[in-house]
């Protein structure tokens, strides 16, 4: 079984990633990795890198033009044979929007799962990411408080998800995507790892199952990966968000956060919906556009 997993950066790819990989585990999959193989990992291995395991993953960087294989940020080389990488590997990762080259890579897989989390939340934690050390060190910029980056970039960082998310969603049926929440790992996540499971076609018995919840629990992760993840909490855009950026995400992505069922407005419980009312995209597309007008007027 050949996985490919995605998601716009920080959704939760890291942890769906480490869930992926204990579900094949446990069940006796075998594991085969591209980049373990290639002559790159030994060295960097040794990298100052974001988390001790980065190194090891298959990152696939998918454009019109090219297929790539990466290292974080710090490394990319480009994939002559397509089927030769796939061969040498059964889990990989990709941040990549959809392009003119999705429908072949997604063909090539034998499940897709991709990850949402409320855009609100991700924007503020992809602000402390491009301002932390590690991205500083490697891609060195003026602004290094993570409140001013959000504040310059908030509007950015809503855009890319938009799009981003809306393109793997009206693509899901045909490519039959399964889509996982990060809300509904940290709510309930039995429940998110049984639609999961269900979707991989893989049985794990309820000890299993029980096991995996606690190895992947936010804090073991995050003892074992302090510098990447930091609080493991969804809604917290309720607080640090100011009325004007809470109204600017509306117009920005608000059809599409109300066809998650993801809260509108502070103070509302924290939901989200697997099963959304409709799926004309079309007409999702339309209401997002018609909503941003007013950023161009």
């Amino acid at each position: 079984m050949k996985i490919l997993q995605g998601g716009a950066p920080k959704c939760g790819n890291f942890w769906l990633y480490q869930i992926i990989q204990q579900i094949l585990t446990r069940k006796g999959h075998d594991i085969s990795n591209f980049i373990q193989q290639h002559p790159i990992y030994e060295l960097a291995s040794n990298w100052d890198l974001n988390y001790p395991s980065q190194a090891s993953i298959d990152v696939l960087e998918i454009t019109d033009l090219q297929y790539s294989y990466r290292i974080s940020s710090i490394f990319r080389m480009p994939i002559d044979d397509i089927q030769s990488y796939l061969s040498l590997t059964n889990h990989v990762w990709t941040h990549s929007p959809i392009c003119k080259r999705s429908g072949e890579i997604l063909n090539l897989f034998d499940k897709k799962v991709y990850i949402i989390r409320d855009p609100r939340d991700r924007a503020i934690s992809a602000s402390k990411y491009y301002c932390s050390d590690y991205m500083l060190k490697y891609y060195p910029q003026e602004e290094k408080d993570p409140h001013r980056f959000l504040e310059k970039n908030f509007e950015k960082l809503m855009q890319e998800w938009v799009w981003h998310v809306f393109d793997h969603l009206r693509l899901s049926r045909r490519y039959n995507i399964h889509i996982a929440f990060y809300e509904g790992f940290l709510l309930d996540f039995q429940q998110e790892l049984m639609r999961l499971l269900d979707y991989l076609e893989v049985e794990l018995s309820q000890a299993k199952r029980d096991e995996l919840q606690e190895a992947m629990s936010f804090a073991t992760l995050k003892s074992k990966n302090p510098k990447h993840l930091k609080k493991g909490q969804s809604g917290y855009w309720m607080h640090q968000l100011t009325d004007e950026q809470v109204e600017k995400a509306e117009v920005i992505a608000g059809p599409l956060i109300r066809f998650l069922n993801y809260p509108e407005q502070k103070g509302q419980p924290i939901t989200f919906s697997p099963e959304p009312d409709h799926q004309d995209f079309e007409q999702l597309k339309q209401d997002i556009i018609s909503s941003q007008e007013v950023l161009y007027t």
